[in-house]
C-alpha cells in the first residue's frame, strides 16, 4: 500500500512510501481508508511544533523508528475481520468511522470504566500511538476493537465520505457543549473562527441559540460571514468586551466558547458573561504561557461556570454522526478542499495558511 510517512528528524518532513498492507489479526479488523481529514495537531505536527512520539518509538505494529502515520479523522470500508473479534455490528463492505481515543480498558481506570477513553491516562489514540489514516489502509488494532472504536455509518447513507470525516471533529465540538446546556434563544458567543469555531456556531444555531462569533482575521472572518450567523465582531478592530455588551443590551453572553490558543481572549471572555453564564476552554493554551489570569469575583458574584473540554468518545461520536448524517448539521461550507495521498504535502500547507481561503483539507488515499 501506499502510505504518507511522517519523519522526526525535521520539521515539514514527510513522504509517500510503498509498504507492505498491514496484516489483519485475529483480534483485528482492517480497513480500506475512504478519506482521512487533516485536524490542526496534524498541521502542528507536521510543523514540528508538537510532538506526539512518544519519545521517537515506533509506532506499535508500525513502521519502524522515526517515521510515523498519522490522521484520526478517518471514514473507511472494511476489508477484512479478525477471527476471534465477536458479534460484530459491522461487516465485510460496511463503511465506518473510528473513535480516536483508546483507553487502556482497565477496571481500576475510573475514565475507561465509564467509557470516557479520551480522560485515560494512558489513552493511545490512533494516529498518534497507534498508525493513522494517511495511508491506503489501516489496521484497527485489537484493544481498539475490543473497545468500540468502529462504528458503522448507516447503509444507504447520502453523505459523502468527505463530509463523514467531520464527524471525529464534530463529536469534540458536542463534547465542549455537552458542559453548555445551551437553551433556545441564548447567546453564545464564540471567539475563533477557525473549522472548530464554525462547527460550534452550526451546533449551537442547531440548538435555537443567536450565534456571535468573533474573529482576528478578517479573511476567516469574511468566510464565516457564509455561515448566517446572527452578529459578528471583528476583534482586530473591536473592543471584544464592548461589542458583545452592546449586542446583548448590557446582559453580557449566556454562553462563552474560546475557539484559540490566545489567553488574552479567555481573561476578556470571562469580563462578557452574563449572570449565571457558561464559559467554555475548548482550545488549549501554549505549553509555555498556559495560566491565565481571571477575575474570581466576576466568577463569584456573577455565578459564572467554566469548563473544559478534551477531545470526545464513542456516545459523542455517535451523536455527531446523527447530526450529519439527519442533515441537522451540515458540512457544506466546512469542507473545502480534497488533496490526494501525494500531495499530502501540498494539502498541509493549504490548511496551515490562516489568511487563505481553506477550511477542512481531506485527504482521500
Amino acid at each position: 500500500m501506499k502510505a504518507a510517512f511522517l519523519y522526526i528528524d525535521k520539521a515539514k518532513h514527510m513522504g509517500i512510501e510503498n509498504v507492505a498492507r498491514p496484516a489483519c489479526g485475529a483480534g483485528d479488523v482492517l480497513l480500506k481508508v475512504n478519506v482521512c481529514a487533516i485536524c490542526g495537531t496534524d498541521g502542528r505536527i507536521y510543523q514540528g511544533t508538537k510532538d506526539v512520539t512518544k519519545g521517537f518509538i515506533p509506532q506499535i505494529r508500525g513502521y519502524g523508528e522515526g517515521r510515523f502515520i498519522i490522521g484520526h479523522e478517518i471514514v473507511g470500508t472494511i476489508e477484512k475481520i479478525g477471527s476471534e473479534v465477536g458479534s460484530p455490528d459491522y461487516g465485510i463492505g460496511d463503511k465506518v468511522i473510528l473513535v480516536t481515543s483508546v483507553g487502556c480498558q482497565k477496571e481500576e481506570c475510573r475514565p475507561c470504566r465509564e467509557g470516557n477513553h479520551n480522560m485515560c491516562r494512558n489513552n493511545h489514540p490512533i494516529g498518534y500511538y497507534y498508525p493513522g489514516g494517511f495511508a491506503e489502509y489501516i489496521l484497527v488494532q485489537d484493544a481498539a476493537v475490543k473497545q468500540g472504536a468502529i462504528i458503522p455509518v448507516p447503509r444507504g447513507c447520502p453523505v459523502s465520505d468527505e463530509h463523514l470525516a467531520m464527524v471525529e471533529p464534530l463529536s469534540c465540538v458536542v463534547n465542549g457543549q455537552d458542559y453548555l446546556d445551551i437553551s433556545k434563544g441564548e447567546y453564545v458567543t464564540i471567539v475563533g473562527a477557525g473549522p472548530i469555531g464554525l462547527m460550534h456556531g452550526l451546533l449551537a444555531k442547531s440548538r435555537g441559540a443567536k450565534v456571535i462569533l468573533a474573529e482576528y482575521s478578517p479573511v476567516r472572518l469574511s468566510k464565516a460571514k457564509e455561515f448566517g450567523f446572527d452578529y459578528y465582531i471583528t476583534s482586530r478592530d473591536t473592543d471584544l468586551v464592548k461589542a458583545v455588551l452592546e449586542l446583548t443590551d448590557g446582559e453580557g453572553t449566556d454562553v462563552g466558547i474560546v475557539a484559540c490558543s490566545v489567553n488574552k481572549v479567555a481573561q476578556e471572555l470571562l469580563r462578557a458573561m452574563a449572570m449565571k453564564g457558561r464559559l467554555s476552554f475548548f482550545a488549549g493554551f501554549p505549553k509555555e504561557n498556559s495560566v491565565l489570569k481571571l477575575d474570581g469575583n466576576i466568577i463569584h458574584y456573577k455565578e459564572v461556570s467554566i469548563y473544559g473540554a478534551f477531545a470526545s468518545n464513542r456516545p459523542q461520536f455517535k451523536e455527531a454522526l446523527r447530526l450529519i448524517v439527519s442533515g441537522k448539521v451540515s458540512m457544506d461550507r466546512i469542507v473545502t478542499d480534497v488533496f490526494p495521498l501525494e500531495r499530502i504535502t501540498e494539502a498541509m500547507e493549504k490548511m496551515l495558511d490562516k489568511e487563505g481561503d481553506a477550511l477542512k483539507v481531506v485527504i482521500r488515499p
